[in-house]
Formats: C-alpha cells, sequence, structure tokens
C-alpha cells in the first residue's frame, strides 16, 4: 500500500488498484504490474521574448539591397530567449510564432519605397518580408505575423529597394515578438 497526496490530503492506493490523475492539459494512467505510464496529450517547453522602440531613428538608402538593422531599445518579458541589444538569442530551436511592427513617419518626397523584415542569422526569413510605398501624408505601417522554425539569433531589418531616406514615428515604431509553439512528442 502507498499513498498519493491530493487536494484533501494523503489517499491510500492498494496494489492492483486503478490511479488516475488529471488535468486539463495532460493525463496520466497507471497500469500493470510493474507500473507504466501512459501520457496522452502533448506538453511544450515555453519559450518567448521580444523588443521594442520607442526612440526616432534616422534611414538614409541610396541604392537598392542596402541592408540595416533596426535598433531597438526596450526589452519584453522573456523566458527561455535571450534578448541582447537588437536582436533575440532563441535557446530552444523549434516552430515559433513571429509578431513584427515598424511604423514610418510621412515623408517628403512622394514615390519612395522599402521593404523589411526578420532575419535569422543574418539573413531574411521570406515569409516575413513586407513592402511598402512611403506615405506622404499618414505613416506608413509595415506589420506581420508568420510561424517559423527558428534558432539562432532573430532581428528585424530594412531592406532597400532603391533610394529612400525615411524616419521611424515618435512613441512605440517597431517590435519584435516571438512565441515557441512546438509541442514536444
Amino acid at each position: 500500500m502507498f499513498y498519493v497526496n491530493g487536494n484533501g490530503g494523503p489517499i491510500p492506493i492498494r496494489f492492483g488498484e486503478d490511479l488516475n490523475f488529471i488535468s486539463p492539459n495532460l493525463d496520466i494512467f497507471l497500469y500493470d504490474n510493474p507500473a507504466t505510464v501512459e501520457i496522452n496529450g502533448r506538453a511544450m517547453e515555453t519559450a518567448f521574448g521580444g523588443l521594442y522602440s520607442n526612440t526616432v531613428q534616422s534611414f538614409d538608402f541610396t541604392v537598392s539591397n542596402q541592408v540595416e538593422q533596426i535598433q531597438f531599445n526596450n526589452f519584453m518579458p522573456s523566458f527561455n530567449v535571450g534578448a541582447n541589444q537588437n536582436e533575440l538569442q532563441i535557446y530552444i530551436p523549434g516552430e515559433y510564432e513571429i509578431n513584427y511592427m515598424i511604423r514610418i513617419d510621412p515623408v517628403e518626397i512622394p514615390d519612395q519605397t522599402i521593404s523589411a523584415g526578420v532575419r535569422q542569422d543574418g539573413s531574411f526569413i521570406d515569409s516575413t518580408l513586407q513592402y511598402g510605398t512611403l506615405s506622404t501624408t499618414g505613416n506608413t505601417i509595415l506589420q506581420g505575423s508568420v510561424i517559423e522554425f527558428l534558432s539562432g539569433q532573430v532581428d528585424l531589418a530594412f531592406r532597400s529597394t532603391g533610394a529612400a531616406a525615411f524616419e521611424l514615428a515618435s512613441l512605440t515604431n517597431a517590435t519584435l515578438s516571438i512565441k515557441r509553439i512546438t509541442p514536444l512528442l
């Protein structure tokens, strides 16, 4: 005979009796002799983190395919993700939900374009690349949300499509956040 501590205190269990643990996320069944544990469902190792900027930044591109990293001055809460200045370090490789946003002030010269996206270890993740014509009357917002396999370092950067000069808007003007969604088998 052995005891299991439950909400109401110790519960005696005799050899051969079934013992079921039930939670909203996990079911564990013990049976056979010796005991066998069967876990139904999946567990997930949590990882998340993020960065944001609320300082004005200026960018001046002269030709196509110039790349410049966005600078971040604030850290969001994080767990199992390293937050270095301007980039996030992935400690647990897997599928992550990536969310990002860039808010650009109105420009004086019309017909300027720019692209931006998330990079992993210095290379743009294709599914994150956004392209836009910079507005002369309101803010231009480039944003996206995708699911991608991540490992290594991720950051947010512009890639020029030609000559363009602009500033990020005041207040919060750039965000980058990631959340691990890969379940463990």
